[in-house]
């Protein structure tokens, strides 16, 4: 499946989001949007250079091992002493867009905690200015899609070989206390992270995490941790808004719930789990909640029972489909084979059912209800059915897209014909070079009633096949004579894919010239010609016939050819 990750969630989605939330904002502050002033990071500061718009905020850019660069901004709390206690260190991606949010969430909820924000020196601010690189970075698996995916083993590779261990060296900052936290993207890296932690992290949180992401790839993950793992020791907050279920084009809320019962479910070892859906959220107004209660459960004393973080509910969810079926093309007698996919809460059942070629009622295939349907030694007459795929389940229903099938038929060689069936009665319209050079192309002049017309060439005496061969529009096929084609007089032959005899003409092989075999454009042996007038000369003799003087003129060529029959 290929995505428009540009227009989906890169710059231009991006900045139409960062719009309104920026109105959102607005109204809940009562203040015009377009009056609110521009908020930039600053341009490559050094370490010692504080942040402009956050107070106690220092920032510098970096290059990984990878080629990736970098900007990191570090928060400083309030009461941080170079020399005193280490502080808790709360990593946040997305940081051109939410760092800002973060540090002051952090410090309002979570007072004494380091902020280090891992984003990119790009201009601008938002998801916008960094549509591309974070979609490579936040993302587990390459996909085919017109920006680089697939980054997040380099990202986590980065943030446990370089950037943790740079933080912990520079600063006052405890290894024994780390929490990550990401939206969308960055909530699906979170998850990756959590499942590849080997105790990097201690404490997650989790907003908004784009599960779809590849099929949903990250619950494979989940499902191979679980073969091999019992423990997964961490403190973990799962939240998603109601409306991003309707509102963002994936089913965000209820892929979060099941996931968060899956996790609940699989009772690991050292996992703490809170999780919640706020109500009448969407992708980017949920943020700021997500934030707040989700510092609040990961760092509350343990034991403590944080208000609106207990499991939710799993939603019923009518299917949607997430794969389509697509159009498959095979020769006859091969297997087609037709796939899609479907989510919904409780997880629908599917059939496949078929539509004829001249349309009519969808019928139901017998034991066809597994995503992939398999059309076994198709036949011709299969050519042009149409298949889709019905998910069901408690809540509703929903069909696929039709897929076309489409069996290709082999051309049928003749059985190899016999030269006895050569005579003079049944020579036909066909026309050919007097001479032609052995391994030298040729063409033959059908007539225009055979324009277009796929036929079968044949080389006597010893019946060689040429090709299947189209003709032209002025009814003329180019064949080949081979290399090792014997000496002397031959008859060509020209069948039609029903082996019908169309005709045939006497042609003499001689050697090719001196240096190999003659190629198109060449001059071909005894004629004078070259291969590429051989159409004209042909056209001009169909021309001939059809201006009522051709009938004569192939009658004395005809007469003056002694038969060349071996």
């Amino acid at each position: 499946m290929r995505f428009d990750l540009r227009r989906l969630l890169g710059i231009p989605t991006a900045i139409a989001l960062t719009a309104g939330a920026n109105l959102a904002l607005a109204a809940a502050t009562d203040t015009p949007a377009s009056s609110s002033p521009p908020v930039t990071y600053t341009a490559a500061a050094s370490a010692e250079s504080p942040d402009e718009f956050i107070r106690d905020v220092q920032t510098w850019t970096t290059t990984s091992a990878a080629g990736r660069d970098y900007k990191i901004s570090v928060a400083l709390p309030a009461n941080y002493d170079e020399n005193g206690d280490p502080h808790r260190v709360l990593y946040v991606t997305d940081a051109n867009a939410e760092f800002g949010m973060a540090v002051e969430t952090a410090r309002l909820n979570a007072p004494g905690t380091m902020v280090v924000g891992i984003g990119y020196d790009d201009p601008g601010q938002g998801f916008a200015a960094s549509g591309v690189r974070r979609t490579l970075d936040l993302t587990p698996t390459e996909i085919t899609a017109d920006v680089p995916t697939g980054g997040a083993p380099e990202f986590l590779d980065f943030l446990r070989s370089e950037l943790v261990p740079q933080i912990e060296s520079e600063f006052r900052a405890d290894p024994a206390d780390r929490a990550l936290m990401g939206h969308s993207f960055g909530g699906l890296f979170a998850t990756y992270a959590l499942l590849h932690n080997d105790g990097l992290f201690h404490r997650f949180v989790i907003a908004s995490p784009s599960i779809w992401w590849d099929d949903r790839t990250i619950l494979d993950m989940e499902a191979d941790y679980a073969e091999t793992h019992d423990a997964l020791d961490a403190r973990v907050f799962l939240s998603v808004g109601e409306l991003e279920e309707t509102t963002s084009g994936f089913p965000m809320t209820s892929d979060m719930t099941s996931f968060a019962h899956t996790l609940a479910a699989r009772a690991y070892d050292g996992l703490e789990l809170g999780a919640t859906v706020f109500d009448d959220e969407t992708h980017l107004s949920v943020i700021g909640a997500a934030f707040s209660r989700g510092l609040r459960f990961i760092y509350a004393v343990p034991g403590t029972d944080v208000p609106g973080t207990s499991l939710p509910e799993q939603q019923d969810v009518a299917p949607q489909i997430v794969t389509q079926p697509s159009d498959a093309e095979i020769p006859e007698g091969a297997t087609a084979t037709f796939t899609a996919m479907a989510t919904g809460t409780p997880e629908p059942t599917v059939i496949w059912q078929t539509q004829l070629p001249d349309a009519g009622d969808w019928v139901t295939i017998p034991d066809a209800a597994a995503p992939t349907l398999s059309i076994d030694a198709a036949p011709a007459s299969a050519s042009g059915t149409r298949y889709r795929a019905v998910f069901t389940n408690a809540v509703g229903e929903s069909a696929t897209e039709p897929a076309t099938l489409t069996v290709t038929v082999a051309p049928e060689v003749p059985a190899s014909p016999s030269a006895d069936d050569l005579t003079d009665d049944n020579r036909g319209p066909v026309t050919a070079p007097a001479t032609v050079a052995q391994g030298a192309p040729f063409d033959l002049s059908l007539g225009t009633d055979l324009a277009g017309a796929t036929v079968d060439v044949y080389l006597f005496s010893d019946p060689t096949h040429l090709g299947t061969l189209a003709a032209s529009s002025a009814g003329i096929v180019q064949a080949i004579v081979p290399t090792d084609a014997a000496l002397g007089a031959h008859r060509v032959a020209v069948y039609a894919t029903d082996g019908a005899l169309i005709g045939w003409a006497p042609v003499e092989i001689v050697a090719a010239p001196s240096g190999g075999a003659t190629a198109p454009g060449d001059r071909l042996a005894d004629t004078g010609a070259d291969a590429g007038t051989i159409a004209p000369i042909a056209l001009a003799a169909s021309a001939a016939v059809l201006l009522g003087g051709g009938a004569a003129l192939l009658a004395r060529r005809r007469r003056s050819v002694i038969d060349p029959t071996p």
